[in-house]
């Protein structure tokens, strides 16, 4: 079920300053910006007033990594759109940038500052098309003379080591960004080994302005003791130490966090699924591989979601189409803890909709997802719920433009009418039905959803057997049923 969009919305009432993109990823901006976050509810304010004053068509896009402060209110107060995405501060920018669909990124950190010459260097570099990208010289916010310091050594190490961090921002051609690798999916100098990829290849250079950063955690910390640490931190990088094992060594700036989700009574999760039948499910997949094989890819990848969200905190039931294949859908997807329901008759933002009214009888979170995901887990759940605390529709997009997740807090069936459905279109048109209701969205990280032979990747072959590939045309094994536990 690839069923519709993504994005993530503004605060309500609208604040009179705050204007909506008209494109859900930002395919009508020049500039897309993301914006790591957690728990920096403080910081943004003042980063958000400052881009507001930016002269371009620009999306502003806060990636959070699950923050208990107000962080998402803050974003959407001041004209930013939200996207929830797995922790950690090279994850929730690649999702980003993954997620928008602008020519040029800008990766900035929360507590970052920019003046009238940063903001004219952006507009200038992105106007003249240049195929580098480009990064600012390094000030801290403190008056102390120590920090002078710091930004003088920071100045040598740039141009003696090519040591560039990511408090001076990157803003880079998206084509570039993903070309060059982005960042490396590490806990720790993601920035400085993309930065110093950039600068072998030429393609990195200075831009004539200085960002600003705050300096708390060297004052929270301790100056001296941060200055040390960070020292012998770059120097056992640029020996050939591996990131990860210089992340024990850098202290997290957290609060405490939230304790792992046990069950909720008030959750549901539906999992919308057509029976297993031949010539019934995937037909686009089915026009390469046959009406056996694609339905046999759909058992599996069914049977995969299914048990990958069975741990997830909330109660399982299955909505089956055709209505009297309860029985062949309990034989393929396990019985305990699931319930089935039938989807009964109508289109599919009608039966998502007639679903919805159902499980909110019981319940006060409704999230509902397809089969044909197998990188959702329950750990995508949790997210999804979690992020229904600061919003009244969660959304996970899929890269086809449709959704392979919605979650909501209460019925909402003008969401679901007059969507062109099985379109590519149905992102886009299911989020601006969300911004005329006036209600908050917030998006999960994009993935994709397999409809066409060319979705099976080798880590989906991988996860589904290899040999859903080499079954001949209109054989298909059965794949065993093992209870949903």
């Amino acid at each position: 079920m690839a069923v519709g969009g993504l994005h993530a919305a503004i605060e309500r009432p609208s604040p009179a300053n705050v204007t909506l993109p008209t494109s859900a990823r930002g395919g009508d901006s020049e500039i897309g910006i993301v914006i790591p976050a957690l728990d920096e509810a403080a910081s943004l304010p003042a980063l958000l007033a400052d881009l507001a004053r930016l002269d371009l068509r620009r999306y502003l896009l806060v990636v959070d990594g699950g923050s208990l402060d107000h962080t998402v209110r803050v974003a959407r107060a001041g004209g930013a759109q939200v996207l929830r995405s797995r922790r950690g501060r090279a994850r929730q920018m690649n999702a980003g940038a993954v997620f928008l669909a602008t020519p040029w990124l800008l990766f900035l950190h929360a507590d970052s500052r920019l003046g009238g010459d940063a903001l004219a260097a952006i507009a200038g570099h992105v106007r003249a098309n240049k195929d580098r990208a480009g990064y600012f010289g390094l000030a801290f916010d403190h008056p102390h003379r120590f920090y002078r310091m710091l930004e003088w050594g920071q100045r040598r190490r740039e141009r003696r080591l090519g040591l560039i961090y990511g408090d001076q921002g990157l803003l880079i051609p998206r084509d570039l960004f993903f070309a060059a690798g982005a960042f490396p999916d590490g806990p720790l100098m993601e920035d400085v080994l993309l930065n110093r990829r950039l600068l072998r290849e030429s393609r990195l250079y200075p831009l004539p302005a200085t960002i600003r950063t705050s300096a708390r955690r060297y004052e929270d910390e301790g100056r001296i003791r941060a200055l040390v640490r960070n020292v012998r931190l770059i120097s056992r990088l640029l020996a050939g130490a591996d990131p990860v094992s210089l992340a024990a060594a850098y202290p997290s700036r957290r609060v405490p966090r939230r304790p792992p989700a046990s069950r909720r009574a008030d959750a549901r999760l539906l999992v919308f699924a057509r029976a297993p039948r031949p010539g019934a499910v995937k037909t686009r997949l089915a026009r390469t591989l046959g009406d056996g094989r694609a339905a046999e890819i759909y058992r599996r990848m069914g049977r995969l979601v299914v048990d990958r969200v069975a741990p997830a905190p909330a109660r399982l039931a299955v909505c089956h189409s055709p209505d009297d294949a309860g029985e062949e859908v309990r034989e393929w997807l396990g019985s305990p803890p699931a319930e089935y329901w039938p989807q009964g008759s109508g289109d599919l933002g009608g039966r998502m909709s007639r679903m919805f009214d159902r499980a909110f009888e019981g319940s006060e979170r409704v999230v509902v997802i397809g089969t044909d995901a197998p990188a959702v887990g329950a750990e995508t759940i949790r997210r999804a719920l979690e992020a229904l605390d600061s919003a009244d529709v969660v959304l996970g997009p899929a890269s086809d433009g449709g959704y392979y997740l919605i979650g909501l807090r209460r019925p909402r069936p003008g969401l679901f009418t007059d969507i062109n459905w099985g379109t590519g279109s149905v992102l886009e048109e299911t989020i601006a039905r969300a911004w005329s209701l006036r209600l908050d969205v917030t998006c999960l990280e994009v993935e994709s959803d397999i409809d066409t032979a060319a979705d099976l990747t080798p880590a989906v072959i991988g996860q589904l057997g290899r040999e859903v590939r080499r079954s001949p045309p209109g054989v298909y094994p059965r794949v065993p049923c093992r209870p949903n536990s």
